[in-house]
């Protein structure tokens, strides 16, 4: 249990230096890409470790904010590999079985918060559960869109890249800020992140669709892969 707990700190801490990392470097570059590799895998870790402490620990949050994070990660990973979607490219099974299982567990989120929020018990984290499980679902839904019709956007992959990997990093953060800023209080420790994380995420994305939609072409932003 001990080294399971560890680990766990330790890809956190590991996911927190290399996405900051990610985010500064040329995007697309060789630096990025391995900044990009290790914070997914730090965020595999976490997830599993955190299904295992969370059901071990009758914690439901770190469950909750841990299916949250890793499948915006897994979102953003995989659409690198899914630019081709519009051209005929065949969905992954695993890809499907991410969207499902994500699905049933954000819809359990938001039914179980939903049911304290009726009943009273657990305060304010009742709309934690159910905000945080209506987010996943609206990933879930842009995922299985994006592979049931074609995409009328040919940089749909970049958005989803840059915003399911910033979105992993914010849930990432917020995981942090609950178990160590606990100066804050209970709901602020869970909520700042967004508030800060979510409005630069659409500038950042907003600023991409407007130079991309005018004269400049994407290798002038990504440094793309040879």
């Amino acid at each position: 249990m001990m080294l399971i707990t560890y680990t766990h700190i330790a890809a956190g801490i590991l996911s927190l230096v290399a996405a900051p990392l990610a985010l500064l470097v040329v995007k697309g570059g060789k630096a990025h890409r391995t900044a990009g590799k290790v914070f997914f895998w730090a965020m595999t870790w976490i997830f599993l470790s955190a299904l295992f402490l969370s059901i071990y620990k009758s914690i439901p949050f770190l469950l909750m904010i841990a299916v949250f994070s890793y499948y915006s990660v897994v979102v953003g990973y995989r659409s690198i590999y899914q630019k081709q979607l519009s051209s005929g490219i065949r969905v992954k099974w695993f890809d499907w079985l991410a969207l499902v299982v994500s699905g049933l567990f954000n819809l359990g989120f938001v039914i179980w918060g939903a049911y304290h929020t009726v009943n009273g018990t657990l305060g304010a984290f009742t709309y934690l559960s159910v905000g945080f499980g209506f987010g996943g679902l609206l990933i879930v839904k842009g995922q299985l869109l994006s592979f049931v019709k074609p995409q009328d956007d040919k940089y749909r992959w970049l958005y989803s890249h840059i915003g399911n990997m910033t979105g992993g990093f914010i849930a990432s953060v917020t995981a942090f800020s609950t178990q160590v800023m606990t100066f804050m209080p209970g709901v602020i420790q869970w909520i700042w992140p967004s508030i800060i994380g979510v409005p630069l995420l659409f500038f950042w994305i907003s600023s991409y669709r407007r130079r991309l939609a005018g004269s400049v072409r994407l290798s002038d932003l990504v440094e793309l892969k040879r």
